[in-house]
Parts: structure tokens; sequence; C-alpha cells
């Protein structure tokens, strides 16, 4: 049996090999969808993250992957990491107030210019309004759908409707309607639902169908700190500041976190990868 201290080395290796790749940077799974760099998954006991900024998910039992994006969820369908894009569906669609005929969803999805998520060339909208007041006959002369099983009682005395065309934005709280979301979907669903009706299709089951099936959204693998980090062979990730709660950059390397980009070795200058 060797010396005790000649096992210094050894457990010092796989310390630093632990720290320079923490366990977000690993390739996991969730259910049946396969996580890897740049996605991680959110985990609120590590001190360490590893993956762009915004590209967190959260895997519930083992079974569901969501999405936080800004105060609401989207449900992870797949994740296609050649094309660059990640398919969603609204997690509204799974309570149990929403039914196939009158889908009950409660946040526009909103996305800033300079996110890392974008929505993809594949999309389209539909419009709901929920619980309108107004009889407008604008409504019924339109590409309007009248839905039904919204509800019943003193919360729901008005009338639900579904536009395709995505046409009616601001228009839309002419008619004192209390909610109006405009969702994603996939053009090609859209398109699919209307020519199996032959125009527009009745309020049954098919907007739950084409909203389950989701939509997609790219996702960007540039940026100047993570593309520096990439070069020199490092993962782009955060960790805990040491002297309060917020986060700052970091680039996993071999050799150990650092706050810019990894050392190459000698002989070789980090000027030849940027």
């Amino acid at each position: 049996m060797p010396p005790p201290l000649l096992l210094l080395p050894v457990v010092l290796v796989l310390f630093a090999a632990a720290d320079a790749s923490p366990s977000a940077c690993r390739n996991t799974t969730c259910g049946d969808v396969p996580v890897a760099y740049p996605f991680w998954l959110i985990d609120n006991s590590s001190a360490l993250g590893c993956g762009y900024p915004g590209l967190g998910l959260r895997c519930v039992d083992n079974t569901a992957l969501f999405l936080p994006f800004r105060t609401h969820q989207y449900k992870v369908l797949d994740i296609e990491y050649g094309k660059h894009t990640i398919s969603l569906t609204d997690a509204d669609m799974q309570h149990s107030d929403t039914n196939s005929s009158c889908p009950h969803l409660h946040a526009n999805l909103t996305i800033d210019d300079n996110s890392w998520l974008q929505l993809a060339s594949s999309d389209s909208n539909i419009t709901f309004l929920y619980n309108c007041k107004s009889n407008s006959s604008l409504l019924s002369s339109t590409s309007a759908v009248k839905l039904t099983g919204c509800g019943a009682g003193p919360d729901h005395i008005g009338t639900s409707y579904v536009f395709l065309d995505g046409w009616i934005t601001g228009e839309a709280y002419d008619y004192e309607c209390e909610t109006v979301v405009v969702a994603p979907v996939i053009d090609a669903h859209k398109k699919a639902m209307v020519d199996a009706h032959g125009g527009l299709p009745p309020a049954d089951g098919s907007f739950g169908d084409v909203l389950s099936a989701g939509f997609e959204l790219t996702y960007s693998v540039h940026s100047d700190k993570c593309g520096k980090c990439e070069r020199t062979k490092g993962w782009c990730g955060y960790r805990h500041n040491e002297t309060s709660t917020t986060m700052d950059f970091t680039c996993f390397c071999d050799e150990g976190p650092t706050k810019s980009h990894c050392e190459l070795g000698p002989g070789i200058s980090n000027s030849n990868y940027w």
C-alpha cells in the first residue's frame, strides 16, 4: 500500500476537476428530454451554474421539464441542439380549469430583442378574448370563433372568442374583454386545422390540440463573454458572489473557474482565439 502522502495529488486533481466542471455542466435528462449546454437545470441548492443566462430549466419530479420565463412557465416538449430550437407549450394547458374547447391561457409571451430566446420563423399567432361584454357585430363578421365551455356563473357573464389571424390586439379592449392573450403556435399546425374544416374550425377541441402541440423558440449561441470562454475550451456559467447574493459571470476551465477565459498553456497565445 503506498504511503498516504502519495494519494494527495490525485485527491487534488479530483477536486479541481469537480470545480472546473460543476454538475450543471454535465448532460442530463428530465423525463425523456435531454438537457445539455447551453441549457442547464435550475438547482436552488447549488452555488454554481453552468450555461447561458435565461436558459435555466426546472425539472419537476424528474418527469416534466419547464422553462421559467418572466412570471410564467412553459413546458418543454423537445430541444433540437443541432437547429438551436426549443419546443414549448404553455403550462396553462396542464391546469384543471383548461379544457379542449376553451383553452384558458393567462399570460402573453413577451420577448425582448436582446433575449437569448426569440420566436422562430415557423411560428404564428392566435388571439384569445375571454369574457367579453360587448356583442359587436364586428366579432361575428371577422375570423372570430365563439368558444364554448368557458365557464358559467357571475364571473363568466360575457362571451369568449378566438381569432385565428391574430390581427386583433388593442382593438380587443373595445369589446370590454376581461383578458386578451396572444398565443404563439406552429403556423403549419394552424393551417392544417383550418384546412381540415375547410375554413374556420368549430369551437371544439381543435384549438386545444394546436396549443398543446406547442411552438418553437430559437436560442442564440453568440455572446462576447461566453464566446471568449468557449473558444478557450471553457464552459460559460456563473457562481454566487462571495460577498453578496448576486451571481458573477464565471468561465469554468480545467484548471478551475475564472472570471474571463481559460489559460491555454505554455506556448499558446490566447490572442489566437479572438
